[in-house]
């Protein structure tokens, strides 16, 4: 079947002049739907959704890209179905060719059709429900087919929406798009364009399924994640040892390794679980006594950190990643306080916490296993003999299972925790070998109003009481199914009134998206923590106090 729905494709393509895949390449099966998303810089840049289905990728040009705002409706234009070999392709198809320009891998993993009906149904009744578990997106979404192509026109427009749920983000919709590196090589776009930088890491055609299960499927199934783990714990480990690496000259920057989000943390056998700083991610790179350190996107930000700077003179030729935070009384990290420390330029007593080497005089570390790298990492800063008073501190990780540290974590008031594969090697860009599982703090707010775009509920604003004063702590924007947001509005609607309820500074002012509620209705939130402005962030509503 697949060969003849690949018949507009093929026809499409000379493969004498194009490197794209020709669909003749046997691709292994797979228990689950794999997706892949193209950032595609032909002639107008846009972002090819691609979704497994019947042995082809059927697929969507979405002209902006993916938002993960609600509200945000994306068109995609669906084009003629891909072969699966498709989803390892990077590279420059070149001018003159169809579809000429610049291909990237920019997100891959694994799809679920969401609701009662086949895929297959819900594709041809134009309302296509799914959840993705990629390495960028994740959550549910819907593809629905625009009315006026319902009846077989020639162009089949159809609408890329984020559903309500923990993963949106209400305005800010396009913030997703900034992540500029393939997921499969850690390229960017130009360096693909120019031919740099090794190729992409297969996921289509690896027996291993290079996306990592475990990290993919543990994002709402955890207990899938612990049978398996339990069923690979006595499987033989390779003995082999990774060829030593050198270099001639030293990067002057590397991009950063990045987590994979999921709701729990990995339990089986090795891993390391680390406490998640809630700081800036730095990395510092010494060559010849002159010390650089660099914010996650390259930026130069030495001048900002003098006394770690000056510390870290003393290190041998190093390119170390870690993430620069403030802390509090109690010794734990303290984000506001990191941005006063910052704007007040007052950084002397932030500390660097350390936890990967990448390079080390003509060494590189990368391909070593990341036990290897810590623990070489360890003698490092230990070596430098400068005990508790250190600005630069080595991360201590945990190999128990990963539940209890995070517990453990939420009971200290942290972030939450990030997990590593101890065996698995530094590799730019969000993989899934590491992962960050947050600790969700449970809470009650007094809800004061509600906000609405073009007619349609977009959010709560939540306060608190302070003796006789309603304060106001902020927006809670995620977490409204469609079952909620019915139950919920009449509510709110029942108890409207003209006048804020809100006492105090902070309330927003009353403008056409803004409805205030009588100050009557509590909410139980989920929310990341505190802004220095006293506001809650990444907010999620669960649901109505009876």
């Amino acid at each position: 079947m697949a060969e003849k729905q690949l018949t507009k494709y093929r026809a499409k393509r000379d493969f004498a002049k194009t490197a794209e895949p020709s669909g003749e390449v046997k691709i292994p099966g797979s228990d689950r739907r794999r997706f892949v998303i193209q950032k595609h810089a032909a002639t107008r840049l846009h972002y090819d959704l691609r979704l497994e289905m019947d042995g082809v990728f059927k697929s969507w040009a979405v002209t902006r890209g993916p938002s993960l705002d609600p509200h945000d409706k994306r068109l995609a234009v669906e084009v003629e179905d891909h072969p699966l070999d498709y989803g390892d392709f990077e590279g420059t198809i070149p001018k003159g060719q169809y579809g000429g320009g610049t291909v990237q891998l920019w997100d891959r993993g694994y799809w679920v059709p969401d609701g009662d009906k086949s895929p297959e149904d819900m594709l041809a009744d134009g309302d296509l429900k799914f959840s993705l578990y990629g390495e960028r997106l994740h959550g549910s979404w819907v593809l629905v087919r625009m009315k006026q192509d319902r009846t077989g026109g020639k162009r089949a427009n159809w609408l890329l929406i984020k559903h309500h749920d923990e993963y949106a983000r209400e305005g800010d919709a396009d913030s997703i798009l900034a992540e500029d590196r393939s997921v499969a090589s850690g390229r960017p776009m130009a360096a693909i364009a120019a031919g740099k930088g090794a190729g992409p890491e297969p996921f289509m055609l690896s027996g291993s399924e290079t996306a990592d299960p475990d990290a993919v499927w543990d994002s709402n199934h955890g207990l899938a994640a612990d049978e398996r783990s339990g069923l690979l714990a006595g499987a033989k480990k390779s003995t082999s040892k990774p060829a030593r690496s050198n270099i001639e000259a030293m990067p002057d920057f590397i991009p950063p390794q990045l987590c994979q989000p999921v709701a729990r943390p990995p339990s089986g056998e090795g891993w390391a679980h680390e406490i998640k700083f809630d700081g800036y991610r730095v990395q510092l790179r010494v060559e010849g006594g002159k010390v650089t350190l660099k914010t996650r996107k390259g930026i130069d930000w030495t001048g900002k950190f003098p006394a770690i700077a000056r510390e870290a003179k003393s290190f041998p030729d190093v390119i170390i990643d870690g993430e620069i935070v403030a802390l509090d009384d109690r010794g734990a990290p303290d984000f506001a306080a990191l941005q006063a420390a910052l704007s007040e330029r007052e950084t002397d007593n932030l500390i660097f916490f350390v936890f990967d080497l990448l390079i080390e005089g003509k060494r590189d570390w990368r391909p070593e296993p990341l036990s290897k790298r810590k623990d070489r990492l360890r003698q490092l800063i230990d070596g430098q003999g400068r005990g508790k008073d250190a600005l630069i501190r080595y991360v201590e990780h945990f190999a128990t299972g990963g539940d209890a540290v995070l517990k453990s974590a939420c009971r200290l008031a942290l972030e939450g925790i990030v997990s590593k594969k101890l065996d698995a090697r530094y590799r730019s860009g969000r993989s899934g070998a590491w992962t960050k599982s947050k600790c969700r703090a449970g809470y009650e707010v007094v809800i004061g109003g509600w906000t609405t775009t073009n007619g349609k509920f977009r959010s709560l604003l939540v306060g608190v009481n302070h003796g006789e004063a309603f304060v106001y702590i902020g927006r809670v924007g995620t977490g409204y199914s469609e079952a909620k947001v019915k139950t919920l509005l009449p509510r709110l609607k029942a108890l409207a009134t003209a006048k804020s309820p809100f006492t105090g500074a902070g309330a927003p002012r009353k403008d056409a998206t803004i409805h205030w509620t009588k100050p009557e209705l509590v909410a139980e939130i989920e929310f990341a923590g505190w802004t220095g402005a006293g506001m809650v962030r990444q907010a999620a509503f669960k649901g109505l106090r009876r």
